[in-house]
């Protein structure tokens, strides 16, 4: 039960997060950005993912000299 409590406060605060990021990049969207709105979005919370779990004492090694992975082909 414990394991559901957090992992719905795990996807609340990411919901959260996703509804600001929003909020600051809708005004892209009126010119016509909504694709690069919605990917950059999306990149922007890996990357917050990424930077809490290191910040956690987690590190993921994502190749040399690379501390956060970002995936270049989504933003295209």
């Amino acid at each position: 039960m414990e394991e559901d409590t957090e992992e719905g406060e795990w996807d609340k605060a990411v919901g959260q997060l996703r509804l600001a990021l929003n909020s600051v990049l809708s005004p892209l969207r009126l010119y016509g950005q909504d694709y690069y709105v919605t990917s950059a979005t999306e990149e922007i919370i890996s990357l917050a993912i990424q930077l809490h779990l290191r910040l956690s004492g987690i590190d993921e090694p994502f190749g040399e000299g690379e501390v956060y992975h970002v995936n270049g082909d989504a933003l295209h």
